[in-house]
């Protein structure tokens, strides 16, 4: 993708932190951070766009229809390529391919009082369509963290991406990465947890604290972190419900990885449908 529209999109949205604090991500906030020119060009380079009004059944919809031109393998090749070269945009197609294969197209179903504005099935809020829809910070965060999504409405953005970036392909490099992430998941201490594994990890790519996280996020996703009763969307979607916390005060890690400890090793299932060469 063009360099000069990412930087247009990071620092645009950096700036709305810096300046804003606790309404930067809204589009009235960091839009006033922006020239009109500048918008316009990473609009043109597909990095930032404008607001768009989509229901929450568009969203299933076209969900399905973005995911079904996409294969397996090119997931796959996208998120192995981003370990060595740090091209961090490539990252969350794995998760977000995962997500959206798994999902069942559905009608919004409220969920029991008092949460009756949430989705049952997929937790989507009410409230997030009252107003247009800004997909500019999702991808700030692509290209900031490599983060992991499952929101929906990040999926969907995420997977109507994909085909907008150029096609690339792992090196043995990104293999030889590959295999030492394994081998330090398995040997980890039963009682560790995703906090650990962020560290144990570090010196296997070049990545800080967040990226670390995004990983192992999305190896949660996709099967291959989880515990014995939580598990990934590898084999059906995971409904509101059933993404259940873990009772400490901080439980900042995405679901299933934050049940994860290392007495769980990895699926080896997963693994090699997966990974398997």
């Amino acid at each position: 993708m063009d360099k000069k529209a990412i930087q247009i999109l990071l620092k645009t949205i950096k700036t709305s932190q810096n300046e804003s604090l606790r309404d930067w991500f809204y589009w009235d906030s960091y839009m006033k951070y922006i020239t009109k020119e500048d918008f316009e060009y990473a609009k043109k380079n597909s990095v930032m766009y404008d607001q768009e009004n989509i229901s929450h059944d568009e969203i299933g919809r076209r969900i399905k229809t973005a995911v079904a031109k996409i294969k397996k393998e090119e997931v796959v090749e996208t998120f192995l390529y981003s370990l060595s070269t740090r091209q961090l945009e490539y990252r969350s197609f794995l998760s977000s391919y995962c997500i959206g294969k798994s999902l069942v197209e559905h009608s919004f179903t409220p969920s029991p009082e008092p949460n009756e504005d949430i989705c049952a099935i997929c937790e989507l809020h009410t409230y997030e369509f009252e107003d247009p829809i800004e997909f500019n910070t999702i991808n700030y965060f692509k290209y900031k963290d490599g983060a992991c999504f499952d929101s929906l409405i990040q999926v969907l953005f995420d997977l109507e991406q994909f085909p907008k970036l150029p096609v690339v392909k792992p090196v043995e490099n990104d293999y030889k990465i590959l295999a030492d992430l394994k081998k330090i998941i398995e040997e980890s201490e039963p009682n560790d947890r995703i906090s650990q594994l962020k560290k144990k990890i570090s010196k296997t790519f070049k990545s800080n604290e967040g990226e670390r996280l995004g990983v192992l996020e999305i190896l949660g996703v996709i099967g291959i972190l989880h515990d014995d009763v939580h598990f990934g969307y590898d084999k059906q979607f995971v409904t509101y419900p059933e993404r259940e916390h873990r009772p400490v005060r901080n439980d900042d890690v995405g679901y299933p990885a934050r049940w994860w400890q290392g007495k769980f090793g990895i699926d080896h299932e997963k693994w090699e449908y997966w990974f398997g060469r």
